[in-house]
This record gives structure tokens, sequence and C-alpha cells, in this order.
């Protein structure tokens, strides 16, 4: 079945550091590592649209390699929506690529970012997941880690948490016995909205070439949602990072680009 191919070259870990280089390829490339900055599994580079290579062109992004250099495939990709507005805080579209279901190339999703009703900013996008023997599309948000809500076992230096959103389709999503973890604050708990992935940013004084860490949560632990979601988590996540270094993940220039900016897109 198409759902059950390996597209990853190893398995994606429960916990990702993300590790950069000192050295002049550094500044473009860097690494998503496992237990240590040793264990390097995936090559990241950003693309900065000037070299207008594919698949992203003259957009802005990242790209996600199958292995620990940038001469391996290119496993999955992010960037802007369009090459027009890519200087300016003006477009909360992202465009997501990621491998097809039924064929070799890549399937391209959207990402939206918009301002919540509690002031977070978060960034939505649907994938198809497994839920029980079929697959059907579901509904996942980052939401930005506000000042208020960070502490010892919560981002202490802030980040994204990734939400699976309420609806009839939770039931038939396969659980985990740590379905609950993460699921604590005030804003899940009122949405039954549940946890299922967190990116923790680190401080840059102590961890110069430690970024940021993605760990799974909740369902997300347990595979059930299927190795193309777990693609989506990780290049969305590394895609929250470009859009943080160049400051567009923050809630002013989200609120911005979505009165000025071009309105949401669908799925391709």
């Amino acid at each position: 079945m198409a759902d059950e191919l390996s597209f990853a070259y190893c398995p994606l870990p429960p916990v990702m550091k993300i590790y950069y280089q000192w050295n002049p390829a550094g500044l473009y490339s860097f690494h998503v590592c496992g237990t240590d900055q040793r264990d390097r599994l995936f090559a990241v580079k950003i693309h900065t649209g000037y070299s207008m290579s594919a698949p992203l062109y003259t957009n802005q992004g990242i790209y996600l390699y199958n292995g620990p250099t940038t001469k391996d495939p290119l496993l999955a990709a992010a960037g802007d929506d369009s090459g027009l507005f890519r200087s300016l805080p003006v477009n909360n579209n992202s465009q997501i690529l990621i491998p097809s279901r039924k064929s070799n190339g890549f399937t391209t999703e959207m990402m939206r970012a918009y301002i919540t009703q509690d002031k977070h900013a978060a960034f939505r996008f649907s994938i198809e997941v497994k839920a029980c023997k079929t697959m059907r599309r579901q509904l996942f948000e980052w939401r930005s880690i506000n000042r208020s809500e960070r502490g010892d076992n919560c981002a202490e230096h802030g980040g994204f948490r990734l939400f699976l959103l309420s609806s009839e389709l939770d039931q038939d999503i396969p659980s985990s016995e740590s379905s609950s973890q993460g699921a604590s604050t005030s804003s899940a708990a009122a949405s039954k909205d549940e946890v299922v992935a967190i990116l923790e940013w680190r401080f840059f004084w102590t961890s110069p070439k430690h970024p940021f860490d993605l760990k799974l949560a909740g369902r997300g632990l347990s595979g059930g949602f299927g190795e193309r979601w777990a693609i989506m988590v990780l290049i969305t996540a590394l895609r929250l990072w470009e859009l943080h270094a160049r400051g567009k993940s923050q809630k002013g220039s989200v609120a911005v680009a979505g009165i000025i900016g071009p309105k949401e897109k669908s799925a391709k």
C-alpha cells in the first residue's frame, strides 16, 4: 500500500536536535541530529532564492536532505509562496513540499499563519494521516508558546507546540500511553486539542551551535500518524526556525501580513 512506503533512509527519532557547523558551509547548511551533534541524521540547507534552484526556485526557504550531506537526495522543502513578497513580512502562506504517496515526486501542501483569539501566532496545515485502515486528511497547528506559558517543563526560552486539532477523526487515530503529555495548557484543555510535538528554542549564549530541539509528544510518539506526518512535522519546524530568523514568525509580522498580504491558499 502507498501509505506503507518508506521515504526517509532512517526512522525519525522522537527527539531531534539541530546543530550548526563552525565552518564557511555552516552559514547555509546544518544538521538534524539524534542523541548529540555527532549523530548527524539529515542535512539542512538554507535556500536564499538567488540560485533559482528547484524546487523552490526564487522563493526563500529551506531544503531537507535524505541523508547527512547536501549531496543526498532531497527529502522535503519549505519556503515562501511567492518570490514577489519574499523580502517583506506580508505573506502568511508557506509552501511545503513532502514526498508524494502516489508517485516518486513531491506533493505541495500549504501552511498558513494567523493570530488566534488568545493571541498566539499560529501556523496551520493539513496532511493525510493513518486512521485505522484508511488515510484521512487532518488539521494540525503550530502555536507559539507565549512568555506567560514558559517554564521548566515547557520551552523555557520559547518555541511552538504542535496541536492535533480536535474533530470527529480523532477517535480513529491510534493513541499511545503518553497521549496526555504536553496538553496541560489552559488553551489546549479548553479546546480539547492535543499536543503532538514541541519545538523548543535554546538560549544562544549557552548553546550557540544548538538553536532548537524538536520533540514528538502524545500520539505523535506512537507512530500511528505515519512517516509522512513525521517528515511534515520536521520540515514545518525547520520552516518556523527559518521564519523566526527572518522575523516573520512573531505576532506583529503575522498580524500585518494577515491584513495586507495574500489571502489563504489551499494545497496544490
